[in-house]
Protein backbone atom coordinates (compact mmCIF):
# COMPACT_ATOMS: atom_id res chain seq x y z
CA UNK A 1 0.00 0.00 0.00
CA UNK A 2 1.15 3.22 -1.03
CA UNK A 3 1.66 6.21 1.13
CA UNK A 4 -1.16 7.81 -0.66
CA UNK A 5 -3.17 5.32 -0.46
CA UNK A 6 -2.35 5.14 3.38
CA UNK A 7 -3.44 8.35 4.38
CA UNK A 8 -6.61 7.64 2.16
CA UNK A 9 -7.25 4.37 3.82
CA UNK A 10 -6.76 6.28 7.20
CA UNK A 11 -9.43 9.62 6.49
CA UNK A 12 -11.94 7.26 5.25
CA UNK A 13 -11.44 5.05 8.49
CA UNK A 14 -11.50 7.69 11.11
CA UNK A 15 -14.74 9.24 9.30
CA UNK A 16 -16.36 5.33 9.62
CA UNK A 17 -14.62 5.29 13.30
CA UNK A 18 -16.53 8.30 14.04
CA UNK A 19 -19.93 7.45 13.17
CA UNK A 20 -19.30 4.49 15.08
CA UNK A 21 -17.97 5.60 17.90
CA UNK A 22 -20.53 8.45 18.42
CA UNK A 23 -23.55 5.93 17.30
CA UNK A 24 -22.82 3.32 19.50
CA UNK A 25 -22.55 6.10 22.66
CA UNK A 26 -25.85 7.23 21.43
CA UNK A 27 -27.75 4.29 21.34
CA UNK A 28 -26.46 3.30 24.71
CA UNK A 29 -27.24 6.51 26.13
CA UNK A 30 -30.48 6.25 25.35
CA UNK A 31 -31.14 2.61 26.70
CA UNK A 32 -29.78 3.51 29.98
CA UNK A 33 -31.78 6.41 30.33
CA UNK A 34 -33.96 6.50 34.17
CA UNK A 35 -36.96 6.24 33.72
CA UNK A 36 -36.42 4.58 30.10
CA UNK A 37 -39.21 6.59 28.84
CA UNK A 38 -39.12 10.44 29.01
CA UNK A 39 -41.08 12.30 31.76
CA UNK A 40 -41.53 15.59 29.97
CA UNK A 41 -42.34 17.32 26.71
CA UNK A 42 -38.51 18.59 26.53
CA UNK A 43 -37.03 15.48 27.16
CA UNK A 44 -39.35 13.55 24.57
CA UNK A 45 -38.13 16.20 22.42
CA UNK A 46 -34.54 15.31 22.81
CA UNK A 47 -35.10 11.63 22.66
CA UNK A 48 -37.40 12.08 19.35
CA UNK A 49 -34.28 14.63 17.85
CA UNK A 50 -31.17 11.82 18.72
CA UNK A 51 -33.48 8.82 17.17
CA UNK A 52 -33.99 11.44 13.73
CA UNK A 53 -30.42 12.05 13.83
CA UNK A 54 -29.09 8.89 14.08
CA UNK A 55 -31.59 8.14 11.02
CA UNK A 56 -30.73 10.68 9.40
CA UNK A 57 -26.80 10.31 9.06
CA UNK A 58 -26.54 7.07 8.34
CA UNK A 59 -29.17 6.99 5.78
CA UNK A 60 -27.68 9.98 4.14
CA UNK A 61 -24.44 8.09 4.60
CA UNK A 62 -25.43 5.07 3.14
CA UNK A 63 -27.21 7.16 -0.13
CA UNK A 64 -25.06 9.88 -0.98
CA UNK A 65 -22.01 8.95 0.68
CA UNK A 66 -21.34 5.34 0.80
CA UNK A 67 -18.04 5.25 -1.52
CA UNK A 68 -16.23 6.41 2.03
CA UNK A 69 -16.55 2.60 2.91
CA UNK A 70 -14.48 1.74 -0.25
CA UNK A 71 -11.13 2.13 2.10
CA UNK A 72 -8.87 0.48 -0.26
CA UNK A 73 -9.75 2.79 -2.93
CA UNK A 74 -7.90 6.25 -3.44
CA UNK A 75 -10.03 9.18 -2.13
CA UNK A 76 -9.95 13.12 -3.37
CA UNK A 77 -11.15 15.76 -1.60
CA UNK A 78 -14.97 15.28 -3.36
CA UNK A 79 -14.56 12.00 -2.00
CA UNK A 80 -15.46 13.49 1.61
CA UNK A 81 -17.79 15.79 0.73
CA UNK A 82 -21.21 13.56 1.21
CA UNK A 83 -19.72 12.21 4.42
CA UNK A 84 -19.04 15.41 5.41
CA UNK A 85 -23.11 16.24 5.32
CA UNK A 86 -23.78 12.92 6.80
CA UNK A 87 -21.44 13.86 9.87
CA UNK A 88 -23.08 17.13 10.70
CA UNK A 89 -26.39 15.17 10.31
CA UNK A 90 -24.98 13.12 12.99
CA UNK A 91 -23.46 15.66 15.39
CA UNK A 92 -26.86 16.65 15.72
CA UNK A 93 -27.45 13.72 17.86
CA UNK A 94 -23.48 14.55 20.20
CA UNK A 95 -24.96 17.97 20.72
CA UNK A 96 -27.86 16.71 22.82
CA UNK A 97 -27.38 15.59 26.44
CA UNK A 98 -29.56 12.50 27.64
CA UNK A 99 -29.29 11.01 31.26
CA UNK A 100 -26.85 8.41 29.98
CA UNK A 101 -24.16 10.62 28.06
CA UNK A 102 -20.79 9.45 27.91
CA UNK A 103 -18.68 12.33 27.29
CA UNK A 104 -15.54 10.98 26.86
CA UNK A 105 -16.82 8.76 24.35
CA UNK A 106 -17.88 11.27 22.52
CA UNK A 107 -15.11 13.09 22.66
CA UNK A 108 -12.58 10.23 20.86
CA UNK A 109 -15.54 10.13 17.89
CA UNK A 110 -14.85 14.00 17.53
CA UNK A 111 -11.12 13.05 17.90
CA UNK A 112 -11.65 10.59 15.05
CA UNK A 113 -13.29 13.05 12.63
CA UNK A 114 -10.56 15.81 13.44
CA UNK A 115 -7.68 13.38 12.78
CA UNK A 116 -9.28 12.89 9.35
CA UNK A 117 -9.53 16.19 8.98
CA UNK A 118 -5.48 16.82 10.35
CA UNK A 119 -4.18 14.45 7.75
CA UNK A 120 -6.04 15.92 4.74
CA UNK A 121 -4.70 19.65 5.85
CA UNK A 122 -0.76 18.18 6.15
CA UNK A 123 -1.91 16.72 2.59
CA UNK A 124 -3.11 19.80 0.98
CA UNK A 125 0.01 21.58 2.68
CA UNK A 126 2.68 19.56 1.50
CA UNK A 127 1.24 19.52 -2.20
CA UNK A 128 -0.34 23.27 -2.71
CA UNK A 129 1.65 25.46 0.37
CA UNK A 130 -0.11 27.84 2.48
CA UNK A 131 0.53 26.30 5.66
CA UNK A 132 -0.55 29.20 7.96
CA UNK A 133 -3.73 29.41 6.07
CA UNK A 134 -4.64 25.91 5.89
CA UNK A 135 -3.36 25.25 9.54
CA UNK A 136 -5.21 28.17 11.02
CA UNK A 137 -8.28 27.16 8.94
CA UNK A 138 -8.46 23.62 10.88
CA UNK A 139 -7.58 25.39 14.44
CA UNK A 140 -10.84 27.52 13.29
CA UNK A 141 -13.16 25.05 12.55
CA UNK A 142 -12.07 22.37 15.31
CA UNK A 143 -12.36 25.66 17.79
CA UNK A 144 -15.75 26.27 16.22
CA UNK A 145 -17.52 22.80 16.74
CA UNK A 146 -16.33 22.95 20.30
CA UNK A 147 -18.12 25.86 20.82
CA UNK A 148 -21.40 24.72 19.72
CA UNK A 149 -23.30 24.21 22.62
CA UNK A 150 -25.26 21.25 24.09
CA UNK A 151 -28.81 21.12 24.49
CA UNK A 152 -28.90 20.69 28.23
CA UNK A 153 -31.89 20.44 30.67
CA UNK A 154 -32.69 22.56 33.63
CA UNK A 155 -34.40 21.92 36.75
CA UNK A 156 -35.26 25.92 37.46
CA UNK A 157 -38.69 27.34 36.02
CA UNK A 158 -37.64 30.65 36.02
CA UNK A 159 -38.03 32.48 33.00
CA UNK A 160 -34.14 32.81 32.12
CA UNK A 161 -34.03 29.21 32.11
CA UNK A 162 -37.33 28.64 30.07
CA UNK A 163 -35.87 30.45 27.52
CA UNK A 164 -32.54 29.19 27.79
CA UNK A 165 -34.14 26.26 27.10
CA UNK A 166 -35.32 27.32 23.95
CA UNK A 167 -32.60 29.73 22.77
CA UNK A 168 -29.99 26.87 23.30
CA UNK A 169 -31.91 24.40 20.52
CA UNK A 170 -32.30 27.67 18.17
CA UNK A 171 -28.69 27.96 18.56
CA UNK A 172 -26.81 24.35 18.44
CA UNK A 173 -28.75 23.65 15.57
CA UNK A 174 -27.50 26.74 13.73
CA UNK A 175 -24.50 26.01 14.83
CA UNK A 176 -24.36 22.58 13.62
CA UNK A 177 -25.58 24.03 9.93
CA UNK A 178 -22.84 25.90 9.87
CA UNK A 179 -19.91 23.42 10.83
CA UNK A 180 -21.34 20.90 8.33
CA UNK A 181 -21.51 23.85 5.96
CA UNK A 182 -17.45 24.51 7.08
CA UNK A 183 -16.56 20.99 6.84
CA UNK A 184 -18.16 20.53 3.13
CA UNK A 185 -16.29 23.55 2.35
CA UNK A 186 -12.94 22.60 4.36
CA UNK A 187 -12.51 19.33 1.76
CA UNK A 188 -14.14 20.94 -1.25
CA UNK A 189 -11.40 24.04 -1.17
CA UNK A 190 -8.46 22.54 -0.23
CA UNK A 191 -8.41 23.30 3.44
CA UNK A 192 -8.75 26.46 3.18
CA UNK A 193 -11.68 28.49 4.84
CA UNK A 194 -13.29 31.88 3.54
CA UNK A 195 -13.46 33.02 7.68
CA UNK A 196 -16.94 34.40 6.81
CA UNK A 197 -17.85 36.86 9.39
CA UNK A 198 -21.21 36.20 9.33
CA UNK A 199 -20.65 32.97 10.82
CA UNK A 200 -18.46 34.20 13.69
CA UNK A 201 -20.59 36.98 15.08
CA UNK A 202 -23.63 34.01 14.53
CA UNK A 203 -21.96 31.93 17.05
CA UNK A 204 -20.49 34.67 19.31
CA UNK A 205 -23.94 35.83 19.38
CA UNK A 206 -25.82 32.92 19.85
CA UNK A 207 -23.22 31.76 22.72
CA UNK A 208 -23.52 35.12 24.05
CA UNK A 209 -27.16 34.20 24.63
CA UNK A 210 -26.84 30.73 25.66
CA UNK A 211 -24.30 31.74 28.15
CA UNK A 212 -26.33 35.11 29.34
CA UNK A 213 -29.61 33.14 29.83
CA UNK A 214 -28.27 30.47 32.35
CA UNK A 215 -25.25 32.50 34.21
CA UNK A 216 -27.61 32.65 37.08
CA UNK A 217 -27.20 28.93 37.61
CA UNK A 218 -23.88 27.60 36.36
CA UNK A 219 -21.20 29.95 33.34
CA UNK A 220 -20.34 27.51 31.06
CA UNK A 221 -16.51 27.76 30.53
CA UNK A 222 -15.75 24.81 27.95
CA UNK A 223 -18.30 26.56 25.41
CA UNK A 224 -16.75 29.81 26.58
CA UNK A 225 -13.38 29.09 26.02
CA UNK A 226 -14.09 27.35 22.96
CA UNK A 227 -15.46 30.67 21.53
CA UNK A 228 -12.86 32.41 22.85
CA UNK A 229 -10.77 30.04 20.65
CA UNK A 230 -13.03 30.38 17.64
CA UNK A 231 -12.64 33.79 17.72
CA UNK A 232 -8.84 34.21 18.05
CA UNK A 233 -8.36 31.35 15.54
CA UNK A 234 -10.85 33.63 13.15
CA UNK A 235 -8.75 36.69 13.46
CA UNK A 236 -5.43 34.91 12.89
CA UNK A 237 -6.92 33.04 9.80
CA UNK A 238 -8.74 35.41 8.19
CA UNK A 239 -5.16 37.62 8.15
CA UNK A 240 -3.81 34.81 6.08
CA UNK A 241 -6.46 34.52 3.98
CA UNK A 242 -6.57 37.95 2.90
CA UNK A 243 -3.12 38.26 2.04
CA UNK A 244 -3.85 34.99 0.13
CA UNK A 245 -6.10 36.69 -1.95
CA UNK A 246 -4.17 39.56 -2.35
CA UNK A 247 -1.88 36.95 -3.49
CA UNK A 248 -3.84 35.49 -5.93
CA UNK A 249 -5.41 38.91 -7.68
CA UNK A 250 -1.51 39.92 -8.12
CA UNK A 251 -1.08 36.55 -9.86
CA UNK A 252 -4.53 36.88 -11.98
CA UNK A 253 -2.98 40.53 -13.01
CA UNK A 254 0.80 39.35 -13.99
CA UNK A 255 1.99 41.53 -11.33
CA UNK A 256 4.15 38.41 -9.28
Amino acid sequence: MSKAKTTDFLKALFFIFYFLILTAERIISLVSQTPLMPVSGYEAFKTVLVIISLAAGWGYLFIKGRNIFKLTREKSGGDFLQPSVAAGLLLVSGMVHTDGTVAPIQFVSYGFLLAAMGIYTAECVKAKGEKGLRWSTFAYITAFSMAIPVMYDTDCGCNFCIAFLYAQILVSLSLIACFTVMLYSFFKKDGISSFCTYVILLAAIGDGLVLFLHRHIEINFFVLGALTAAIICFIIGKVFYCKYRKKASALSKGKL
